[in-house]
């Protein structure tokens, strides 16, 4: 009854979990439709913003670029206007010396100079009659008539002070007839009468050949400057322009020359409101530093009486040539009412989209939900089925488990036979290794014990045996016997079946290792090289033990296939967070396409008689599974005693607590 409550409550969330999802599903994408339409929306009155700034910015820009081409091409025209109408004078002055030389050429020079100077000295020109005609004599730079300063007249002062460009007025005025020219145009600079300040003058100069003297007359450039002024200043006030914008001009120290509000032109702009000396010097600063620039300010109330204040954009342009600095602007009113009327059709659009998408977004759910319930009563009977099914197929697999577990139990136990029986046999081949190692060790003390009792047994017969001899021969007899004594319990501990952790010194059971097989090594003169460090670690000895017995076996019965002189070579040490121990031999190594099976179960080099081929697979197998370590092996080239040499390198690396 249980198992049906249960599965009745999966067929109900199989049924709901679809329409809720479907419910969630349908309100994250109105919502997200709804996000969409609402970014669209602000992209849009943003680039209206943009739009209508950038063709209200280019509108304006177009303005002063016209204005400030027109004010160039002006001034253009006005130097050329100004040129003609010097060199026009120049010509009747010239016209005027002609004629008084032809009337009085019988004249010594100095009168004839002195007429000239009476007569032309008299003549003014311009509107301000401050034009008048300077004469001077090109061979000794004599000034023949200067109606501007008279006192010049007969002196060199043309050749005493500077044009401005480094040259004598002289030289300057020189300048002009190389090359064979007979006239042309210069500027110099010249202190204005009545004042102590030089300015720039624009000037004509004539030859007159007959008396090699030359007539000239120049206008003030300031004074050009100042006509040109005046007459785009009248010009620019008719303007007018129907959206009601203007033009204003101020000089570039701030000061207003043309305004819509007449109170400011003219007034320092020391003298005007705070806010209007901020956006004034923002807008000389900019303009100067930039040549032209666009700049948005919030218009002073107090420069418009009766005019709320409003933000405003203007382009201002700096004419040097006038060093003026002229602008005009339009207020962001048109702007704002624009982006109000479109953000009130966008927000009627969206109000319609949304409706829209929440009417199809709810008509789609309750379309889709009444398609899972129909199908929900077809899923009952289909689940129903595939849950009897699925129980069958459970039972059915529980009773394979149980069997598969069994088996794996069997294998398991038949692979640790193996192991255990793998095992014994390297015991049993390294004990008959050790047998012959005791044998080798044996050996000596056994011929000392035999040699002092025959020599006892001797000496006695013959009456010769003292008690201090004998108690010498008998200690000695006793030392040996404890030699072999020791080298029993070295076997009966390498055979123990005790495994316990114990901290030792590696050094000890290398020590240990040796005194059950150094009579074997140097029996078949085998020299040990070693290169020790005093390591402590925390490991099953006597695994190390055996791993170090076959490894030195397995060295030995390869150097035994070479002639002397034989070396192994132990070297044990410290490395990071590992102790490292190398042992390797000058046997030649072991050939490179059986190195990687070395330890291979059965796997030997050795003739079958001779060997098992399980010693280095079980020494393996104790690093990697007992004493949590590595080894590895390859070949190895050196040299030693001056002699190069190549054997098997055999590298363990062993934690320091297991």
């Amino acid at each position: 009854m249980s198992k049906l409550a249960d599965e009745i409550k999966i067929i109900k969330w199989i049924v709901l979990l679809p329409i809720i999802g479907v419910i969630l599903t349908s309100f994250i994408l109105t919502n997200i439709f709804i996000s969409s339409r609402y970014e669209v929306h602000d992209h849009e009155i943003n680039k209206l913003k943009q739009t209508h700034t950038l063709e209200l910015k280019n509108s304006i820009k177009e303005k002063i670029d016209n204005l400030t081409l027109l004010l160039n091409e002006n001034y253009e025209n006005e130097i050329i206007r100004s040129k003609h109408s010097i060199k026009d004078i120049v010509n009747l002055g010239y016209q005027h010396l002609n004629l008084m030389y032809k009337n009085h050429s019988h004249l010594p020079k100095e009168e004839l100079y002195s007429f000239i100077n009476k007569r032309m000295g008299k003549l003014r020109f311009f509107d301000n009659n401050d034009g008048y005609f300077f004469i001077y004599d090109r061979k000794s730079a004599r000034v023949v008539s200067n109606a501007g300063t008279p006192s010049h007249v007969g002196t060199s002062f043309f050749k005493n002070i500077k044009a401005g460009n480094g040259l004598s007025l002289f030289d300057n005025f020189e300048k002009v007839f190389e090359n064979g020219k007979t006239e042309g145009f210069t500027s110099w600079h010249w202190t204005r009468p009545n004042s102590k300040i030089k300015e720039e003058k624009i000037g004509f100069l004539k030859l007159f050949e007959p008396l090699d003297i030359v007539i000239g007359s120049a206008l003030y450039t300031k004074d050009i400057k100042r006509d040109i002024s005046k007459n785009s200043i009248e010009f620019l006030k008719k303007l007018k322009y129907p959206d009601d914008s203007y033009i204003f001009i101020m000089d570039s120290k701030g000061t207003s020359i043309l305004h819509k509000n007449k109170e400011i032109i003219g007034v320092p702009l020391s003298k005007l409101d705070e806010k209007i000396q901020k956006n004034v010097s923002s807008i000389v600063k900019k303009t100067l530093e930039n040549k032209f620039a666009f700049i948005e300010y919030q218009q002073s109330e107090k420069l418009f009486k009766g005019h709320l204040p409003s933000k405003k954009i203007s382009y201002v342009k700096h004419v040097p040539i006038l060093d003026w600095i002229i602008g005009t602007g339009l207020y962001n009113d048109n702007l704002n009412k624009e982006i109000k009327r479109k953000q009130e059709l966008l927000n009627k659009n969206l109000q319609d989209d949304i409706s829209t998408i929440v009417f199809a977004s709810l008509l789609v759910t309750i379309l889709i939900i009444a398609i899972i319930l129909i199908l929900s009563r077809r899923l009952k009977n289909i689940f129903q089925y595939y849950s009897k099914s699925l129980e069958d197929s459970n039972n059915k697999l529980h009773k394979l488990n149980e069997e598969l577990e069994q088996k794996v139990k069997q294998q398991v136990n038949t692979l640790r036979q193996k192991d255990s029986l793998l095992n014994q046999q390297s015991k049993l081949a390294a004990m008959g290794e050790m047998l012959g190692n005791i044998a080798h060790q044996w050996r000596q003390p056994l011929s000392a014990i035999s040699t002092l009792a025959s020599g006892i047994r001797v000496k006695k017969e013959m009456g010769e045996v003292s008690n201090e001899e004998l108690d010498n021969d008998l200690q000695a007899i006793v030392s040996s016997t404890k030699l072999l004594s020791n080298t029993i319990d070295d076997f009966r501990n390498y055979y123990s079946k005790d495994k316990f952790i114990k901290e030792f010194k590696i050094e000890n059971t290398l020590n240990n290792v040796l005194s059950l097989i150094s009579a074997n090594l140097s029996n078949k003169e085998i020299e040990l090289v070693f290169d020790i460090d005093d390591i402590s670690i925390s490991s099953y000895e006597n695994e190390l033990i055996q791993v170090l017995l076959n490894i030195l076996n397995n060295a030995k019965d390869a150097l035994l296939e070479r002639e002397t002189p034989r070396y192994i070579f132990i070297t044990i040490k410290k490395q990071k967070e590992q102790v490292l121990i190398e042992i390797y031999d000058n046997a030649g190594g072991i050939k490179k396409d059986i190195i990687s099976r070395v330890f291979e179960p059965y796997f030997t080099t050795k003739f079958k008689s001779q060997g098992t081929g399980i010693g280095l697979y079980m020494t393996k197998n104790i690093i990697d599974s007992n004493l949590k370590g590595k080894i590895e092996v390859e070949n190895k080239s050196f040299t030693y005693d001056n002699q190069k040499f190549k054997g098997a390198l055999f590298r363990i690396k062993l934690p320091f607590k297991l």
